[in-house]
């Protein structure tokens, strides 16, 4: 069975230009973000790059590849043609706001392929959803001591 694609929005006391630059620094997600023990950039152009992966969530390990698209200082689209998954898409838009902070939506649309899987990848996708905006909105006010979340 598949999840509905997960959304979710804040609004975070940082500039787009800084949370963009958070979110697209995949190589620094282990630090922060929860489920995620090693993302590795294996190839760089002038669109984006293509990351390798690994998430876990108890002895449930995840090893994938995405391909991520920059929209600097707008959008990110991460999409993986990997087997692991029948569908994985994520996309970041970043709004600025007349107070110059950002609103971020995010919409997390995925679908483990293995039928036998599924019900483990579909805790590891909800997980992540429930997690990963509050996780860099901690990030960004650690980083940004004067932020706060609104």
């Amino acid at each position: 069975m598949a999840l509905t694609p997960y959304r979710a929005s804040r609004v975070i006391a940082v500039s787009g230009e800084q949370i963009f630059d958070l979110v697209a620094d995949v190589e620094r997600y282990p630090e922060f973000l929860p489920l995620m023990q090693k993302a590795l950039i294996v190839r760089r152009d002038a669109s984006g790059y293509e990351t390798q992966q690994t998430m876990a969530l108890g002895v449930l390990i995840y090893r994938f590849r995405t391909r991520t698209e920059l929209n600097r200082p707008h959008s990110i689209r991460v999409t993986s043609a990997d087997w692991t998954f029948r569908r994985f898409k994520i996309d970041w838009s970043f709004t600025p706001t007349p107070e110059g902070q950002c609103r971020v939506d995010i919409i997390l649309d995925c679908a483990i392929r293995a039928l036998w899987l599924n019900p483990f990848g579909n805790v590891l996708v909800a997980q992540m959803g429930l997690t990963m905006v509050d996780a860099f909105a901690t990030r960004a006010r650690q980083l940004n001591p004067t932020s706060s979340l609104s």
